[in-house]
């Protein structure tokens, strides 16, 4: 290999090598194009929103609201609640032996759920010992009883003796007064005594306090009876008690106060009592005697007590016996001019919104006197004829606009003259 042949490849590669401004310029384009573009853009966007078309602007007031309403219509009704509660006996006592002793005899009504008559005995415990100390209390009387007729004869005496002797007024002791009262009083005591044994032989036949049925028995023939040792729980069947719940609102309703108690010018309000016993339904009248005259402190409520007497009488068709839970509806004693409105009128339980005349939105604060499933009536705070709101409202507002809807779908366009 010459000279010449090394020298050829050299040159070649010097002479691919670039030359001049070109390369630097070509990769300037190739970073500023896409620059270019993105002004070119921008800057026809910005060309059509200046050219384009501009928004009208809307100079017409928002619509009211539409809201449905209702007319409240005013008219005559009784005010009535109702309430839940258990019954309760008026009068139960535990049945206990006053004298110690055996049972020997209990009466065939002595069992659980047996009917008695006041003073009927149910059991008697034996009384020898006490037959025995009334003889002896009985001789210790007539005992006491010569005593004191001796004493008497020995004053007599003795007066008419000091008084032969013409020496003015005798002494106490010269008349044997001091004897004269001891005797006294130890006949007295005798009689005391006598009293006492003749009232424990009495004990010693058990008898019914009132007139009720056994709830409980706990002795039978053969026990022993010591005093105050309990022998059957009892209850009176004269009347029956149902504890009720009352609200605020219930007692305002009913125009009862705290501490209420039936009298003569004010008997309370009648009361119809429910419940289904044996697969039937049974009602009882009775009466809201009274109210606590303390609020509960955890519930605040106040609890009232319905009377129903005679509870076990035949004609009720079931007794109405303790421990049955049923329904009691409370009537107001007089009918009164109501208003009434949809049970949806009434907002929050405390709020009603009327819609005046100019069709706008008058907030009240107002207090139901009664609220049911259905309707609710007012004694003041709503007018007769006027329209309450019975949809939903948000945000409502005194004087708010409002375009309102009856029921029927009709809408009651606002006044232009008012509006204006």
């Amino acid at each position: 290999m010459n000279k010449m042949d090394i020298d050829m490849p050299i040159q070649t590669a010097e002479e691919e090598k670039p030359k001049g401004w070109w390369p630097t310029a070509k990769r300037w384009l190739i970073f500023a194009a896409p620059v270019v573009v993105l002004a070119g853009v921008a800057a026809l966007f910005a060309l059509m929103v200046a050219t384009g078309p501009k928004p009208e602007e809307k100079t017409d007031a928002p619509h009211p609201p539409a809201v449905q309403f209702a007319v409240a219509h005013a008219r005559p009704t009784t005010i009535a609640i109702n309430v839940q509660g258990e019954t309760r006996p008026r009068s139960e006592a535990t049945l206990a032996a006053q004298v110690a002793g055996r049972v020997v005899w209990v009466s065939p009504n002595f069992v659980e759920g047996g009917a008695f008559r006041q003073g009927d005995v149910l059991a008697r415990i034996d009384d020898a010992d006490y037959r025995l100390a009334v003889v002896r209390a009985r001789a210790q009387v007539a005992q006491a009883q010569e005593a004191l007729t001796r004493e008497e004869a020995e004053g007599e005496l003795a007066r008419q003796d000091w008084q032969a002797l013409g020496r003015g007024d005798p002494p106490p002791l010269a008349v044997r007064e001091p004897q004269l009262a001891q005797a006294r009083a130890a006949l007295a005591a005798a009689q005391a005594a006598l009293s006492s044994a003749e009232l424990d032989l009495n004990r010693a036949s058990v008898r019914a306090p009132f007139t009720g049925r056994v709830r409980e028995r706990r002795v039978t023939v053969g026990d022993y009876a010591a005093p105050g040792a309990p022998m059957a729980v009892m209850f009176a069947t004269d009347t029956m008690e149902i504890r009720v719940p009352l609200t605020d609102g219930d007692l305002a309703s009913m125009r009862i106060p705290v501490g209420f108690t039936a009298s003569g010018a004010n008997p309370g309000p009648a009361a119809s009592v429910t419940a289904a016993t044996g697969g039937r339904v049974h009602t009882w009248q009775g009466r809201l005697v009274r109210t606590e005259a303390s609020v509960d402190a955890r519930t605040r409520l106040v609890y009232g007590v319905v009377e129903v007497r005679d509870p076990f009488n035949a004609r009720n068709g079931a007794p109405l016996a303790p421990g049955m839970f049923v329904s009691a509806r409370l009537e107001g004693s007089s009918r009164e001019t109501l208003v009434a409105a949809p049970r949806s009128a009434l907002k929050r339980n405390e709020f009603v919104y009327v819609v005046t005349p100019e069709n706008t939105i008058d907030v009240r604060q107002v207090r139901a006197a009664q609220t049911t499933a259905d309707e609710v009536l007012f004694r003041e705070g709503v007018a007769d004829g006027e329209r309450v709101v019975v949809s939903v409202l948000t945000s409502p507002r005194q004087g708010m606009a409002v375009t309102p809807i009856d029921r029927a779908g009709a809408s009651t366009e606002p006044a232009q003259e008012l509006r204006e």
